[in-house]
């Protein structure tokens, strides 16, 4: 949610992909809190329901607990994937200023699927 009037006065949050990857790997890990918590936290992000991202080009039974994140020009997509074997890995993919959204979620949508089948092939 943007919050204008905080916006105005330069308050913002803000995150980088380092900062999200590495939250993401702690939850992946069971060591955010502690591994009741991650997995309280997995369940929560595997019902997202903007599935734009991440998932978009992946085969339907590969589970990703992801968020989503989205405010004017900038879209974000962080999570885990579920390889069918059990392996998993972290992916973040952020952008700003896209001046065409759709596009910009195509690009980075096309980009988790070749991650996907880079690590698929490993």
């Amino acid at each position: 949610m943007e919050d204008d009037k905080a916006f105005e006065k330069g308050l913002n949050n803000t995150t980088t992909a380092y900062d999200l990857m590495l939250l993401f790997e702690k939850i992946a890990q069971g060591k955010a809190v502690n591994a009741t918590a991650s997995q309280a936290m997995i369940k929560i992000l595997l019902d997202q329901h903007f599935n734009d991202v991440i998932p978009a080009h992946l085969p339907p039974d590969v589970k990703v607990a992801h968020k989503t994140g989205e405010i004017s020009g900038v879209r974000h997509d962080a999570g885990i994937v579920f390889l069918p074997d059990g392996r998993k890995y972290v992916l973040v993919l952020l952008s700003k200023q896209l001046p065409d959204v759709k596009a910009g979620i195509q690009a980075m949508a096309n980009v988790s699927a070749l991650i996907y089948r880079h690590m698929q092939a490993k």
